[in-house]
This record gives C-alpha cells, structure tokens and sequence, in this order.
C-alpha cells in the first residue's frame, strides 16, 4: 500500500526520481565527475557569485580593478621669465615722473597758502583755525597728497616689471590724463621752472607707457597657459 507521500503523481513514471541530478555537475550524489567538468579535478572552479548591486548602485564588472586612483594635480602657472630690455626701461621712466611729479607737489604745497582766496581764508577762519594752522594744515595735506601720488608711479612701476597686464591699463589711463593736460595746456607749462617739471614728468610718464606697448614688450604681459606642455 502506498502512502501519500510515496504515490506518484499522475502521468509521472513511477520510477523516474523527483529530483534527478546531471552526472559530472557539482552536487549530484553517486555520479561520476565529467572530465572537464564543474567540480572535477583539474577542471574549472565554480565561478563566485557577483555580489548584487543596491539601490543607485552599479554592479562591479568582471574586469573591476582594484587599483586606486590618484587625483590629477592642479594646474600650476609658470613662472614669467626676464623681462624684455623695453619693459625694464620703461619702469624705470616710470619712475622717474614719479620723482619729479613729487618733486613738483612738494614744491607746490608750500605755496598753496599763498594761492587762496579771500573768500577761502574766510571759511577757514570761520572754521576757527587761524593763519598759522591754515597754512601748516595745507601744507601737509599737500605733501601727503604729493606722496600718495609717487607710490602710485611705484607700484605701477614694479608691477609693469612683473608682467602684470592690469598695471599697464592703469599707467595707460594716467597716461591719457596727462596727454589731454598738455594739449589742453601746453602755453602754461613755459611759464615758470615748476611748470617745466610738470611737463617733463607728464613726458616721461608717457613716454615709460608707450614702451610697454612696443612689439618686443607685448608677449610679456600676455596670460601664460596653465598647460604650458
């Protein structure tokens, strides 16, 4: 008498095994091992399970390298080499309408007490200083003015020397103030030795300008690659 677990299903032959097994593949009892086979010596391994991706998560491939990767180096800006024989003499132009301009502004200050008028003493009178420190605060407002204005011929100077593109735009703006002046007042500048000096340092300071605008000076203040190689 059979029991259910033992009754057959119907259609199934009796004595076909619920579970058969493929002889030669890994797990399947009493068979002999194919040569070449899975589990079989000298054959093939299992292959390992890949692992199973989550969620907004790529699977690895098959030829994943576990090697690290280095970050690329930032860019780095080469350094700007000598500068050209006309950028170097035009600084030192540069320069030197720096030293006369204050030249002239020292010399200026001490006779701007002498250029006010009535109605301007007047006011700073009724701002309760007298002459003596009208006059010492004109002329120290005068000569710090007049310092002011030479480190700026400097700094333009030293940085036109380094290639920097901004100061040369900057000397070319103080430039063109100083060539309007000379065309809008050319007869005034022969009239004393002061007025000289103004016109000679408005001179030298063009002249230091338009050397920095010479073909051999113009690649210098170009902005060098990142990727110079």
């Amino acid at each position: 008498m059979s029991t259910p677990e033992n009754t057959p299903e119907p259609g199934r032959d009796p004595n076909y095994p619920n579970n058969p097994q493929v002889p030669g593949r890994s797990g399947a009892p009493g068979g002999p091992p194919v040569p070449g086979g899975s589990g079989a010596p000298g054959g093939p391994a299992d292959p390992a399970p890949r692992p199973v991706p989550q969620y907004g998560q790529y699977a690895p491939g098959p030829y994943a390298s576990g090697q690290a990767s280095y970050p690329t180096p930032p860019p780095v800006n080469p350094a700007k080499g000598a500068p050209p024989r006309e950028v170097v003499t035009g600084s030192w132009l540069i320069i030197a309408a720096g030293v006369l301009s204050l030249i002239n502004n020292v010399i200026t200050s001490f006779s701007l007490p002498s250029l006010l008028t009535s109605q301007e003493q007047q006011t700073f009178n009724d701002a309760g200083l007298d002459e003596r420190s009208m006059t010492t605060f004109l002329i120290a407002f005068g000569i710090v003015v007049a310092l002011i204005s030479f480190g700026i011929y400097v700094l333009i100077a030293l940085f036109v020397r380094r290639g920097k593109n901004w100061a040369r735009i900057l000397g070319t703006v103080f430039a063109a103030f100083s060539l309007i002046g000379i065309f809008t007042m050319l007869g005034a500048y022969f009239t004393s030795p002061l007025s000289l000096i103004s016109l000679a340092s408005s001179l030298l300071g063009i002249a230091g300008i338009v050397m920095l605008y010479l073909q051999p000076s113009n690649p210098y203040f170009r902005k060098a690659p990142l990727y110079p190689y």
